[in-house]
């Protein structure tokens, strides 16, 4: 992966691949029969993995019964593959893959609705997450939009060139025609380099690469210290708007935008903004704590704080990101499915979220001077089914 920081931005693309991508369980079928060679699938998939920095991800757009019609014990190899592969991540949409899952792994639901039964428990022990997502499209945490190809349930295969991070304090300052002549120059880098691997027969041959399914990803992060400094998300909302249609135009290409969780990127920006002196550097810690921006939009997902404020996702950003921010909650207990209910109802737009309860330790990098907090420092989600109502006649004699 190659790594170049700009001023207020970070840019992180392949080398001689594109940075991330996602395809479909249907034409990854097309080319080796998940029911008659799964293992190849798994190879298949952990080739294309390896060439990405950013993730590849896995759209299951098939009947899930390719997968319960395999032998028991091929069935249970096969999903731990899926699940575990480095840098691959598994999305499903139907709930017949609750009874499957046997364990936590890399696998998230997208539904309308938080899932219920056997699924929905998993989802609340932490072994899955879940994206709100109606369709008929794929809102993917990480990569961006996926959309189905045309006349046809498949998904039709995308890529990343890169991705440019940016606190979100940075875009009244930043030069869209700036920013746009960088990602240029290492898209450019990029083409260059991958047309030299495809000529060289090291591409796989059965997913060819299409330049006009390859975009980039635009996310940012620091809204808690966007709104401390008095920020405006209408505002925000709006430049972000104007910084994409001026990528679109310049680079023709699709231009993903999103919120980054990155705990490196935020520590990377925060560092340059405080040691340079940019504008956007209020609200960071003051020395001798570490200048490091808040992942996302919301709270730090690290810091004891309410479940509203770590799942922060306003309105006017809602209707503007490609994908749903992704939010690990750390709980002090698997939460109940009447908590969570009456939880989500309280939201107004709803993050991709996964729960984390003791026994799952916490996503890293972990970084020195910004530790998790245990997991019995985060209050509970309140269980309504035991909540104690007033008797109509208490305090009567």
């Amino acid at each position: 992966m190659k790594v170049h920081e700009g001023r207020g931005f970070l840019l992180r693309t392949g080398v001689d691949a594109p940075f991330g991508g996602w395809l479909g369980a249907r034409q990854l079928d097309a080319g080796t029969s998940i029911s008659s060679a799964p293992w190849e699938v798994l190879r298949t998939l952990s080739d294309l993995a390896r060439l990405m920095p950013g993730g590849l991800s896995l759209l299951w757009d098939a009947p899930t019964a390719w997968i319960t019609e395999l032998a028991p014990e091929v069935r249970a190899g096969f999903l731990k593959g899926l699940g575990h592969l480095p840098g691959l991540t598994l999305h499903v949409r139907d709930q017949a893959f609750g009874p499957l899952l046997q364990e936590p792994a890399a696998v998230w639901h997208h539904s309308p609705q938080p899932p219920t039964g056997a699924l929905g428990l998993g989802w609340r022990q932490g072994w899955l997450g879940w994206v709100p997502d109606a369709g008929p499209g794929w809102r993917l945490p990480g990569l961006g939009t996926a959309v189905d190809a045309a006349d046809s349930d498949t998904v039709a295969a995308g890529y990343l060139w890169g991705e440019a991070v940016l606190p979100l304090g940075a875009l009244e300052h930043l030069d869209p025609a700036e920013l746009a002549a960088v990602l240029a120059e290492h898209q450019g880098q990029v083409e260059q380099a991958l047309s030299q691997r495809i000529g060289a027969e090291a591409w796989p041959a059965r997913f060819p690469f299409l330049r006009r399914r390859t975009g980039w990803r635009v996310a940012f992060l620091g809204g808690r210290e966007f709104q401390l400094s008095g920020g405006s998300w209408e505002r925000a909302a709006g430049l972000a708007g104007d910084l994409a249609r001026h990528l679109e135009a310049a680079l023709r290409c699709p231009i993903h935008l999103a919120a980054s969780g990155d705990l490196m990127a935020a520590s990377s920006l925060g560092q340059q903004a405080m040691w340079e002196g940019l504008p956007w550097r209020n609200a960071l810690p003051l020395p001798p704590a570490a200048p490091c921006f808040t992942p996302g939009l919301g709270a730090d997902p690290r810091e004891p704080s309410p479940l509203e404020s770590r799942c922060a996702f306003p309105g006017s950003m809602a209707q503007l990101l490609a994908e749903p921010p992704a939010i690990p909650l750390r709980v002090p207990g698997v939460p109940m499915e009447g908590a969570v209910a009456v939880f989500l109802a309280g939201l107004e737009h709803i993050p991709a979220i996964r729960w984390l309860p003791p026994d799952l330790p916490p996503p890293g990098p972990f970084l020195p001077g910004r530790p998790w907090a245990p997991a019995k420092a985060y209050a509970p989600l309140a269980d309504p089914a035991q909540v104690l109502q007033p008797s109509l006649f208490d305090g009567l004699e």
